[in-house]
């Protein structure tokens, strides 16, 4: 596709295109490498000490986030969203544990992948910028897993039209390309239906970004408080189909102080700790 489109120079010899097929940092879930990205790679690459030693220490790095953090905090997790009825404290440990398991697994493998590439000449692009930092959710998504934004933007959203065609449209595209990305996430309905609330909030930021008024603060202030940790919901969602379940979903960390929500908009939990 990045040939195709001229953002990249066709691979002149087989070993370069089999070398960027089979380049082992490069992972399915992220960082999403592009061939425009690192074409120019293949045959023009530094190899220093300085550069091995910085690609090792971002290895380790990456791998201290994994084990020592992630897997930590994951068990915590599993404990919390395991339990039939949580006190509210405990739900709210559960939501800030799994926040910072996703995060620290995500950026964790990213940094193990940037760092392996670094050692053997690669420059892989950044995947994480301190997400839960954001002040948005447009910039949260800007922030975090942006191999995969920049990707779903390039190559799902401006062919869509992206924001040429007025307002509405551009929200209908941004609604779009994140229920695409949850299939990306994974092939079940939750997935299905964590993008298209994503993409809801997203459309409804981009609609009133700029309005003034109280309509429009509401819904800014209403998009912000959708944290990122809201995806916390879909983990706690089970789909019941046994005998005496509900057939929507049922939410351990609601259970606090609703036992049931048809979806996570109706979440006891508003925000986590982690984004505040």
């Amino acid at each position: 596709m990045d040939v195709y489109r001229g953002t990249a120079p066709p691979a002149r010899r087989l070993s370069d295109f089999t070398c960027f097929v089979a380049l082992f940092p490069h992972l399915i879930a992220g960082p999403i490498v592009r061939y425009n990205t690192i074409a120019d790679q293949f045959g023009h690459r530094q190899h220093t000490y300085e550069r091995f030693a910085s690609g090792v220490a971002l290895f380790i790095l990456g791998f201290a986030k994994k084990i020592l953090l992630a897997n930590a905090m994951g068990r915590i997790a599993d404990v919390v969203f395991a339990a039939d009825s949580p006190d509210a404290l405990t739900a709210w440990w559960g939501l800030a544990a799994y926040a910072g398991q996703i995060y620290f697994d995500f950026s964790g493998y990213s940094d193990i992948a940037v760092g392996l590439g670094r050692m053997v000449g690669f420059e892989i692009p950044r995947n994480f910028n301190s997400p839960y930092l954001s002040r948005s959710l447009t910039e949260f998504w800007q922030r975090w897993h942006m191999s995969l934004s920049s990707f779903l933007r390039d190559y799902l959203y401006f062919p869509l039209g992206g924001n040429r065609y007025g307002a509405r449209r551009s929200m209908i595209n941004l609604w779009l390309v994140m229920l695409i990305g949850g299939l990306w996430h994974g092939a079940s309905w939750k997935f299905v239906l964590w993008g298209a609330y994503h993409g809801l909030w997203l459309a409804l930021e981009r609609g009133f970004a700029k309005r003034d008024g109280a309509c429009g603060r509401s819904c800014r202030g209403r998009c912000r408080s959708r944290s990122p940790s809201r995806w916390c919901c879909w983990r706690g969602c089970r789909f019941g189909r046994r005998t005496g379940q509900p057939p929507w979903p049922t939410c351990v960390p609601c259970s606090a102080s609703a036992r049931r929500c048809r979806t996570a908009n109706w979440c006891a939990a508003r925000s986590s700790p982690l984004t505040t």
